[in-house]
């Protein structure tokens, strides 16, 4: 007996005690295994903030162990995407070897690409090194043919010598007066115009003389009635010229301007000029202006039928054709840059090689 109980009663009680032992730790192992089985789900699944298991045990210490293993090895194969090849592993046997190679072949494959781009990059500036310098060389060249074609059609008139020149150097007098304006006259239409080629192709402007005879253009007196129509016919002429041009070639803003040049710069804002009869805004910007520019160097150059006009006559003329011949907003455009057309004359009387050489740059 022990306080009262027989042996067997002991026994029992003990037996009692282990099994209740036993049934903790079975609640205990199934708590495990619930953890455990949770855990390797979400590691496979690739969640790595899954809270680790409080148990302690050497398998929750492996696990522990591979948790951090694994949150590392993310945390490197992020780098390795942001371009740090300096990555490397040692802890995970034959996947380490596996991860470094990967890692060492990105290195190697970057660095070729990075190679071939250097290549392509110098590959492309030497090539457009090599077109800016073409580009150039026909630019030159198409200045020079056309600078050549209108001193030959220049040529032909002996008494108007270097006119295209000249009213190529008022005509830019009078566009940088138009661009600078405060009042923005004509702003929406000159802003799509590309000035160097307006410019350029203002020496078109008379190409079509080149069709007019010799005995007309040379005629050292007045022309008479039937010569006048004759020379009118320069304008049409010119825009049948440049239209062919048009056709074959796929330069269109140039020739679009240098046409409406030639076929409008004898218009007259009344409507009484030609070839058209044009009235008003119906004749283009660009016609009006010209015609402005024409006029004022047919005015201060001698002709043998009549004398050169002073400056100061010329603008007196140009002004008394307000409205009539020329366009009113572009007369008063011209008045307030009328002391640059001076100095245009004076230098090509005086130095007209000189005067040239400015125009050319």
């Amino acid at each position: 007996m022990f306080y009262g109980l027989s042996a067997a009663e002991l026994d029992l009680r003990e037996l009692d005690e282990e099994f209740v032992k036993f049934g903790q730790g079975l609640v205990y192992f199934a708590r495990c295994f619930s953890e455990y089985n949770e855990l390797a789900k979400a590691l496979a699944a690739g969640n790595l903030a899954v809270p680790l298991p409080s148990w302690k045990n050497e398998l929750a210490a492996s696990l522990k162990s591979l948790h951090a293993s694994l949150r590392h090895l993310t945390w490197q194969t992020q780098q390795v995407a942001k371009g740090d090849y300096t990555q490397r592993i040692d802890f995970m046997g034959d996947f380490s070897i596996a991860f470094n190679t990967m890692v060492e072949q990105l290195a190697e494959r970057r660095k070729k690409l990075e190679e071939e781009i250097e290549t392509i990059n110098d590959f492309n500036s030497d090539l457009q090194e090599a077109l800016y310098a073409k580009t150039k060389t026909v630019v030159e060249l198409q200045t020079a043919v056309l600078r050549a074609m209108s001193e030959l059609v220049d040529g032909r008139d002996d008494i108007t010598g270097l006119h295209i020149e000249r009213t190529q150097s008022y005509l830019k007098v009078l566009l940088n007066a138009l661009k600078a304006q405060e009042r923005g006259l004509y702003k929406g239409e000159i802003s799509s115009w590309n000035m160097s080629l307006v410019l350029l192709s203002a020496q078109l402007h008379d190409v079509g003389k080149i069709a007019i005879p010799d005995s007309i253009l040379r005629k050292p007196g007045k022309l008479t009635d039937e010569e006048f129509v004759k020379i009118k016919e320069h304008t049409v002429i010119g825009e049948r010229v440049i239209a062919k041009i048009q056709r074959i070639t796929t330069e269109q803003e140039f020739l679009t301007y240098a046409k409406i040049f030639s076929g409008t710069h004898h218009e007259k804002w009344n409507g009484t000029g030609y070839p058209r009869g044009l009235k008003g805004e119906e004749i283009p910007l660009l016609g009006r202006i010209m015609a402005i520019a024409d006029v004022y160097d047919a005015l201060v150059f001698a002709r043998p039928y009549k004398k050169a006009f002073t400056h100061e006559e010329a603008v007196d003329i140009i002004v008394s054709e307000k409205g009539r011949h020329f366009d009113p907003v572009l007369v008063d455009l011209f008045l307030s840059v009328s002391d640059q057309f001076e100095e245009i004359d004076k230098l090509y009387k005086s130095s007209p090689g000189d005067a040239v050489e400015s125009q050319c740059h």
